[in-house]
């Protein structure tokens, strides 16, 4: 969520499960969905 409010993301559904998590987002033309991706995931991991 926090990554998500920095980068003017909406989290418009998601689903979590056990090993994988499944999100519909909407996000503006100027974020690059390979950076968000990365840093989502790269925050998660170092969570983990």
């Amino acid at each position: 969520m926090q990554i998500c409010d920095a980068e003017d993301v909406q989290l418009l559904k998601g689903v979590v499960s056990k090993d994988h998590i499944h999100m519909h987002i909407e996000y503006p033309s100027r974020v690059s969905i390979s950076d968000l991706v990365k840093r989502l995931k790269g925050r998660t991991s170092r969570n983990l």
